[in-house]
C-alpha cells in the first residue's frame, strides 16, 4: 500500500510479519534511519534480528517517507525520509477495563526534508486508518513539547525527575510493613511480567509495556543504541506482609568517579504506595551511597513519607504522555466519574474527529455520549485541552484561568472539575 504527499513523497506501509522474515535493506534500512534520526551509535546484525523479533511480538506497523528522486551519494538514495511506527496497546483510563489504544513511536524526518509536510502525512494517514478501525485514542511519548498540540494530541501525564539525599538513609516516618529481597535481574522476568501488568491495572495514565521493556529490565540490553548485556544492573523485589509480591526495582551505581556516590533507579514498578517506599529505603541503606535519582509521578507519595521532606528534590518535571482522542463516545464512555450530570459541549478539532457539540450525560458515574444539532454549548474547547481534562491531567478551572475553556456560567466549572478529578495524577512510566 502507498500514496504519494503533495510534495513528491512516498509513503509505504509494511508490517512487523514481513520485517521478520525479510531483514533485508527494506526494514534495515527503515531501522538505520529511526537510529539516525535519535542519534543512536547504529547497530550490527545480531542487532537488528533482535530489533526485529522484538516489532514482531510487538505487532508493529511502519510507515516509510521515501524521496525516489534522491540521487547518489544521498542516503536517501535507500534509506527513508521519515519515520513513523505505531502499534496496538492498552492504556488505563480510570474504567473498570483498560481502554485499546495505539501506541505511536520512532517518529523521525530528516533534516534535508523538514517543513514539506512528512510528519503532518505520515500522522495523518495513521490517524485516519486508526479511527477507520474503531481505536478510540491514540497515544505517544514526545521529545519535544511543540510538535504533536497540531494533530490534535493533549498532555494525558507528566513525569517527575529526583533525586533523594540518603547520606543518613531515607528515614521513613513509619516502619516497613513488608521486606525486600536483592535478586538477579534475569531471574524475575515472570514476575516482573505479572507486576507490570497488576501496575497498568491500578496506575491511571500507565501504557501496556512492550518486550523491550522487559529485556532492559531483565538487563539483556540496556537501550536501542547498546543491545549488548548490562553487567552493572542490580534488581530487588518488595513483598507485603503476606508474603506477595508487589514490587520491583532495578538500578545501577553511578560509579566513583561521580563526586557523589549515586544509586540511579531504572525502572520501579509498584502496585502500591508501601511497596514503592521501602524499594526506595533500600537503595537508600546502600554503604557509602549518598543520593538516590529516578523517575517518579507528580504527586509522589516519598517526600511526604520522610522525616526530613527536603531531602527530596525535583530535578524537572516534565510532559510525558499525550493523547489523541479519535472517537469521542468510546474514549469518554470507557471511563469513570464522580457524581450525575448532564451537559453541552462544543469541541473544535481540525482534523474532524472530536469536532462538534456533544451531550455528556453521566449516571452513577458512567457517562454516555452522543452528538447533538440545535442545542446551545454550556462549553467550549479544543480537542487538545479535551484530551487533557479527559484523565485528570488538567482540571476546567485551570484549563479556563488559562484561556483554553470556556463556560456559559462559572458554576459549570465546579461541575468539570468534579466530574473528571481522579485519585491520583496520571502517571505513565513507560518510553515508547
Amino acid at each position: 500500500m502507498s500514496s504519494a504527499t503533495p510534495q513528491g513523497i512516498n509513503l509505504e506501509f509494511f508490517a512487523a510479519e514481513q520485517a521478520a522474515k525479510e531483514p533485508e535493506q527494506r526494514w534495515v534500512s527503515f531501522s538505520r534511519a529511526v537510529g539516525r534520526g535519535f542519534h543512536d551509535p547504529g547497530t550490527d546484525a545480531d542487532s537488528d534480528k533482535i530489533l526485529a523479533e522484538m516489532d514482531l511480538q510487538d505487532g508493529v506497523q511502519y510507515i516509510g517517507a521515501y524521496d525516489r528522486s534522491a540521487l547518489a551519494p544521498s542516503l536517501h538514495v535507500s534509506d527513508p525520509v521519515g519515520t513513523y511506527q505505531y502499534y496496538p496497546g492498552t492504556l488505563n483510563v480510570g474504567g473498570q477495563n483498560c481502554l485499546t489504544v495505539h501506541q505511536i513511536t520512532a517518529v523521525t524526518v530528516s533534516p534535508t526534508h523538514r517543513r514539506r509536510g512528512i510528519l503532518r502525512s505520515m500522522i495523518t494517514t495513521h490517524l485516519q486508518q486508526a479511527a477507520g478501525a474503531g481505536v478510540p485514542v491514540a497515544v505517544l511519548t514526545a521529545t519535544e513539547a511543540t510538535i504533536y498540540g497540531r494533530f490534535g494530541f493533549g498532555l494525558a501525564a507528566e513525569q517527575c525527575r529526583f533525586e533523594l539525599n540518603v547520606e543518613h538513609g531515607a528515614r521513613l516516618r513509619r516502619p516497613h510493613t513488608g521486606s525486600v529481597v536483592a535478586v538477579e535481574p534475569a531471574s524475575i522476568k515472570e514476575q516482573m511480567l505479572a507486576l507490570r501488568h497488576e501496575h497498568q491495572q491500578v496506575t491511571v495514565g500507565a501504557v501496556s509495556h512492550r518486550a523491550f521493556d522487559i529485556g532492559r529490565d531483565t538487563g539483556a540490553w540496556e537501550n536501542h543504541g547498546n543491545l549488548k548485556p548490562v553487567k552493572n544492573l542490580r534488581a530487588a523485589v518488595h513483598y507485603d506482609a503476606q508474603g506477595t509480591a508487589d514490587g520491583y526495582l532495578t538500578y545501577t551505581f553511578e560509579g566513583w568517579a561521580k563526586e557523589t556516590a549515586t544509586m540511579s533507579v531504572k525502572t520501579l514498578c509498584t502496585t502500591n504506595g508501601a511497596a514503592r517506599l521501602e524499594l526506595l529505603d533500600y537503595l537508600g541503606a546502600h554503604d557509602l551511597i549518598k543520593r538516590v535519582t529516578g523517575s517518579a509521578p507528580v504527586d509522589d507519595v516519598l517526600p511526604i513519607a520522610l522525616e526530613n521532606p527536603r531531602a527530596y528534590r525535583v530535578l524537572g518535571r516534565d510532559d510525558h504522555l499525550w493523547l489523541r482522542i479519535l472517537d469521542l463516545p468510546a474514549a469518554f464512555s470507557a471511563r469513570n466519574y464522580h457524581g450525575d450530570a448532564q451537559l453541552v459541549i462544543s469541541v473544535s478539532d481540525e482534523l474532524g474527529y472530536t469536532a462538534g457539540t456533544w451531550q455528556l450525560q453521566v449516571v452513577d458515574g458512567r457517562m454516555s455520549v452522543q452528538r447533538v444539532e440545535g442545542q446551545d454549548p454550556e462549553a467550549w474547547l479544543d480537542c487538545r485541552e479535551l484530551a487533557s481534562l479527559y484523565l485528570g491531567t488538567r482540571s476546567a478551572t485551570q484549563l479556563a484561568e488559562a484561556g483554553l475553556l470556556d463556560t456559559a456560567t462559572p458554576q459549570l466549572l465546579t461541575v468539570l472539575d468534579r466530574l473528571f478529578a481522579g485519585r491520583q495524577a496520571p502517571y505513565c512510566q513507560v518510553d515508547f
